[in-house]
C-alpha cells in the first residue's frame, strides 16, 4: 500500500490541447511568489515538499536550479520526489518556476516516456500540518509555452521526441493565467488521481561539471584560436585574452553580422550531459539561430538511417558526424521570457530540457544580416545514476585495464532513473537487457536499488489477459510491447536478487506473476511433442539480432515460422523453471520447487528429442530434411543452458558451433544479396549463425558449465568484436556488430562479469553471499589484483591478489569492511580450476 493521499492537489493549464500537428508534446511554465520569513536565531524549521508532473519537470527558487524529475513511471506507479527547499529560500520574497515538459498522451511518440490522459503538475507539503504555501492550487500561474516544441520526423530519433526546436522571439506573445484544479471528485471514498503516487525508489541523479577536451573543423570567420581560448580549458587566462582579441571580463566572443560558424566539439568519452548554450542577451542578437548536432562517432555515410551504419575508427576527423538535433533561435533578450538561470536577464541561455548524449557536439550558429552576437560559453555537466563503483580489477594488461574501464563507463551511462538499453536512441528498460546490467551492477557495487526498482516496474507491468511482462516496463501506452522470452528474464532477475541480496520478503512479492508468466508459457505446450508452440499471435518471438535473421520478423529465427517451435524459447522456458525452483527452495517451497524441477526436465527431453537431429540441435523441430539455415550457436548455448545437452556432447556441440560461426551472420550484408545468399545456400561444411554481443552473455555461461578447461581455452579468442572495437578508438561498447546503430549498449560490459565471476572466481556459493564461491582460473593471467563487493548479508569487500612465480602460483585474499560493524565471518569455498 504505497499509494500518497493526494486529495485535488493537482493543477494544469485551462487552456491546454493535448495534441498539435508535427509535434510531440510541449512545455509550460508555472510560478508564484513565495513570502518567507527567516526566524532569526533559531534554526530554521526544514520546508520539505513532495512534488511531481506529468510528463517532466525542473524546479528553479530564485532562478537556481532546485531538482528535476520525476523518476519515469507508468500508469501503475507514478513517482514523486521529496525535496527540502530551505537552502534555496531567502527572508522575504521568493520567485518559485517550475518548467513542465509534457508528451501528448494519444500519440506513438515519446516512447520512453509513460503519461496519464491529462499533464498535471503536483506540489505539496510534506507537513500538512503547516503548509508551506507551495502546495499546487489556483494561487499559481501557468504559460504555455509559445516558443518550443519536440520536434518529429527525425531520422535519427526514431524512438524518444526529446529533441526542440525553438524559438525565443515567440515569447513576445506568453501569456499567463490562473493555474485550474485537476478536480478529483467524492474524495475520501477511495477514488484517486490519474497517477498512482508512490515515493521515489532511488538516490538523485549525480552532477559533475565537465570540459571539452577538443575542437575539431572549425569553420569560422573569427578563427579556431579564438574558439578554441573560449571554449577548452586553459590554465593561462592570459591567452584567452590574447586569441579572442578581447579584454578579460568583457565576457565573450563577438560574432559579426551575416556569419556563419561551425565548430566540433569533442569531450573526452561518449557522456550523457545536460547542456547550456550562453549568449549575452542583447536586442541585435535577434533572430541568431544556433543548431546542435550529437553525434557518437565521426563516420561515413549509412547504409540504412538510422539502423545500419558505417563505423571505423570512431576519432576519424576527416569522415561525418550525423545524428538528431536541436534548434533555438535567440529573442535578443524578450522580457516576457522566463528566467530560469541566475546569469537572467543578463545572459540569454538555451538549456535542452531533457539529457543529451554524444561524443561529439556540432554547433552551428548563423548570424544574420541584421545582427550581431555574443557567445559567452557553453556549459557540459554529465547526469547519471549514482553508482558507487567499488570493485576494480588488474593484471598488469593494458588490454584488459581498457575493456575494465569501457565496461564501467558503458554501464553507467546505461544508468538514469532506469536501466537503459541505449541512452542515444531509445532510453527503454528492457528485460533482456537490464538482467545482464543488473548482473554487472552487483559485482560492481553493493548498490541494488536501481536493480529492485527495475523489478517492481516490469513486474507492474504484467498483463493477466496475455499472462505476460511487457518486454520493456514505463513505456507510453500506445507502444506498450510484448515479447516472448523476456518475460522469463525477468523472472531470472527475480531469482539473480535473491541469488545476491537474500531478501526473501522482497522476492516473495513477484512469485505470484512468476508463476502465472510459467503457466502461460506450459499452456502453449504441444500435446503431440510436449513443447511449446507458437502463440500465432501479435507477441514477438525474438531471439537475436543476426543477418540471416533480418526479415519479418526480424531476430526470430525462419525455423520458428516453419516447424511451430522455437528450441531457443524451450531451453530458456527450462532454465528459468530451475531457477525458480531453487529460488522456492531457499524459501521453503520443496514442493513447487520439485514441481519446477520435474517440468524443467520434461521441456529439455522433448528438446533433446525432437530437437536433435543426432549431431546438433536446430533452431526449431528437427524436421528432415533440416534447412541448412536452421543451426545457429544460440540453440548449441542454450541447449547446454538448459540440460538438454551435458557431458560429452554439450562440450562437443559447442566445441564445433563456435569453431564453424558463420561470419556473415554478424556482419552487414544489403538485403538483396542476403536474399540471395539465403536461397543459394550450401557449404563444404556446416556453419552456424553466430551469437551477437547480447547474447555473449549467455554463450559465455554455456562454455563454464561445459567445465573442464573449455572455457579457459576459448576465453582469449572470444574477445575478437571488443578488441577490435578498441582498436577503433572506442570509449564504449557498441550495440551490436551487424547494424552498428548505438556506439553505448551495456550488454557488451560483460567483461565485468567474466573477470569478476570467472577469471578471479568470485560467485556467492550461497543467497546473499553468506558463503562465498571462490574458483579462481589461475591459468589464464599470470597476476591479477581484483577488489569485489559482496553485498547481500555480509557488505563487504573482498581484495584478491595473485602472482605465478615459476610452476607456483601465490593467491592471497583480505576480506575488509567499509563501514563500522560488528565481528563476523564469512565463509569462503575454494576451488580452482588450475
Amino acid at each position: 500500500m504505497e499509494l500518497l493521499q493526494t486529495g485535488n492537489t493537482w493543477i494544469w493549464h485551462p487552456d491546454w490541447v493535448d495534441a498539435k500537428p508535427d509535434s510531440a508534446g510541449g512545455f509550460l511554465h508555472f510560478r508564484k511568489t513565495l513570502h518567507h520569513h527567516h526566524p532569526g536565531v533559531t534554526p530554521a524549521k526544514p520546508i520539505t515538499i513532495n512534488i511531481s508532473a506529468d510528463t517532466r519537470y525542473k524546479l528553479y527558487i530564485n532562478k537556481q536550479f532546485v531538482h528535476g524529475g520525476p523518476v519515469k513511471g507508468d500508469e501503475r506507479r507514478w513517482f514523486y520526489d521529496t525535496v527540502d527547499v530551505t537552502p534555496f529560500l531567502r527572508d522575504g520574497d521568493n520567485h518559485i518556476a517550475v518548467h513542465v515538459l509534457r508528451f501528448y498522451h494519444a500519440t506513438t511518440y515519446a516512447w520512453p516516456f509513460a503519461r496519464m490522459p491529462i499533464g498535471g503538475l503536483f506540489i505539496q507539503s510534506v507537513d500538512q500540518s503547516t503548509p508551506c504555501g507551495l502546495n499546487t492550487d489556483d494561487s499559481w500561474e501557468t504559460a504555455i509555452d509559445p516558443s518550443a516544441e519536440l520536434r518529429v520526423g527525425d531520422p535519427f530519433d526514431v524512438f524518444m521526441q526529446i529533441f526542440e526546436r525553438v524559438d525565443r522571439r515567440r515569447d513576445a506573445h506568453l501569456t499567463w493565467t490562473r493555474a485550474s484544479v485537476v478536480v478529483i471528485p467524492f474524495e475520501g471514498v477511495g477514488l484517486t488521481s490519474p497517477w498512482r503516487l508512490c515515493p521515489r525508489m532511488i538516490p538523485h541523479q549525480r552532477r559533475t561539471p565537465l570540459t571539452f577536451h577538443a575542437l575539431h573543423n572549425v569553420r569560422s570567420t573569427v578563427g579556431a584560436a579564438a574558439w578554441e581560448a573560449l571554449l577548452l580549458p586553459h590554465a593561462d587566462s592570459t591567452s584567452t585574452a590574447a586569441a579572442t582579441g578581447l579584454e578579460q571580463g568583457a565576457g565573450g566572443l563577438r560574432l559579426p553580422s551575416n556569419s556563419t560558424h561551425h565548430l566540433e566539439l569533442e569531450v573526452e568519452a561518449h557522456k550523457t550531459t545536460l547542456l547550456a548554450f550562453r549568449f549575452l542577451a542583447e536586442a541585435v542578437a535577434s533572430g541568431t539561430k544556433l543548431t546542435i548536432t550529437y553525434s557518437e562517432c565521426y563516420e561515413d555515410e549509412p547504409h540504412e538511417m538510422p539502423f545500419s551504419r558505417c563505423k571505423g575508427d570512431r576519432t576519424d576527423t576527416t569522415k561525418m558526424l550525423i545524428g538528431p538535433y536541436d534548434s533555438y533561435t535567440l529573442s535578443g533578450g524578450v522580457g516576457t521570457s522566463p528566467c530560469y538561470t541566475v546569469n537572467s536577464p543578463r545572459e540569454e541561455v538555451y538549456q535542452p530540457f531533457h539529457y543529451r548524449t554524444f561524443r561529439y557536439l556540432t554547433v552551428d550558429i548563423e548570424v544574420p544580416a541584421n545582427a550581431e552576437v555574443t557567445c559567452v560559453g557553453f556549459d557540459v555537466v554529465e547526469t547519471r545514476y549514482p553508482l558507487e563503483v567499488e570493485a576494480s580489477f588488474g593484471t598488469g594488461d593494458e588490454w584488459v585495464s581498457k575493456f575494465w574501464s569501457i565496461s564501467v563507463r558503458t554501464l553507467e551511462n546505461c544508468m538514469h532513473d532506469c536501466y537503459e538499453d541505449c541512452p542515444f536512441y531509445e532510453q527503454l528498460q528492457y528485460s533482456l537487457d537490464t538482467r545482464s546490467s543488473s548482473l554487472f551492477t552487483y559485482l560492481l557495487s553493493a548498490d541494488d536499488r536501481l536493480a529492485r526498482q527495475a523489478i517492481v516496474q516490469i513486474h507492474d507491468s504484467f498483463n493477466p489477459s496475455i499472462g505476460l511482462t511487457a518486454s520493456r516496463s514505463t513505456d507510453s501506452i500506445m507502444m506498450r510491447q510484448y515479447i516472448i522470452p523476456f518475460a522469463l528474464y525477468w523472472i531470472c532477475m527475480v531469482t539473480d536478487h535473491y541469488e545476491y541480496y537474500a531478501d526473501a520478503a522482497f522476492a516473495r512479492r513477484f512469485l505470484g506473476v512468476a508463476e502465472s508468466i510459467l503457466e502461460t508459457f506450459a499452456s502453449q505446450i504441444g500435446s503431440h511433442h510436449g513443447l511449446i508452440t507458437s502463440p500465432n499471435n501479435a507477441a514477438w518471438e525474438f531471439t537475436d539480432w543476426t543477418t540471416p535473421w533480418a526479415k519479418t520478423p526480424p531476430g526470430v529465427p525462419p525455423a520458428v515460422g516453419r516447424t511451430g517451435v522455437s528450441t531457443y524459447i524451450n531451453c530458456l522456458y527450462a532454465y528459468t523453471l530451475k531457477a525458480l525452483a531453487t529460488l522456492h527452495k531457499h524459501l521453503g517451497r520443496r514442493e513447487s520447487a520439485l514441481g519446477f524441477r520435474d517440468r524443467a526436465d520434461a521441456i529439455s527431453n522433448a528438446v533433446s528429442l525432437h530437437c536433435f537431429d543426432g549431431e546438433f540441435f536446430t533452431d526449431g523441430l528437427a524436421q528432415v530434411p533440416v534447412p541448412a539455415n536452421e543451426y545457429s550457436q544460440h540453440s548449441q548455448v542454450w541447449a547446454v543452458l538448459s540440460g538438454a545437452a551435458t557431458g560429452t556432447l554439450a562440450e562437443r556441440i559447442l566445441r564445433e558451433s563456435l569453431a564453424n560461426g558463420d561470419p556473415d551472420s554478424q556482419r552487414w550484408i544489403p538485403s538483396s544479396a542476403s536474399q540471395t545468399r539465403t536461397s543459394l545456400i550450401k557449404h563444404e561444411r556446416r556453419l552456424f549463425t553466430m551469437t551477437s554481443i547480447s547474447f555473449s552473455f549467455y554463450t559465455l555461461r554455456a562454455a563454464a558449465a561445459v567445465g573442464g578447461a573449455f572455457y579457459d581455452e576459448h576465453f582469449p579468442s572470444f574477445w575478437t568484436i571488443w578488441n577490435k572495437q578498441v582498436a577503433q578508438n572506442v570509449t564504449t561498447w557498441a550495440e551490436d556488430s551487424v547494424g552498428v546503430r548505438s556506439d553505448c549498449h551495456a550488454w557488451g560490459s560483460v567483461p565485468i562479469y567474466e573477470f569478476v565471476a570467472e577469471v578471479a572466481g568470485i560467485k556467492p556459493a550461497a543467497p546473499g553471499f553468506s558463503k562465498v564461491a571462490f574458483q579462481p582460473r589461475l591459468r589464464l593471467f599470470p597476476r591479477l589484483n581484483m577488489t569485489v563487493p559482496v553485498g547481500g548479508i555480509n557488505d563487504k569487500l573482498i581484495e584478491i591478489n595473485w602472482e605465478r612465480l615459476d610452476d607456483e602460483t601465490i593467491v592471497l585474499t583480505h576480506l575488509r569492511s567499509e563501514k563500522p560493524q560488528p565481528v563476523s565471518t564469512i565463509s569462503i569455498q575454494v576451488n580452482s580450476y588450475s
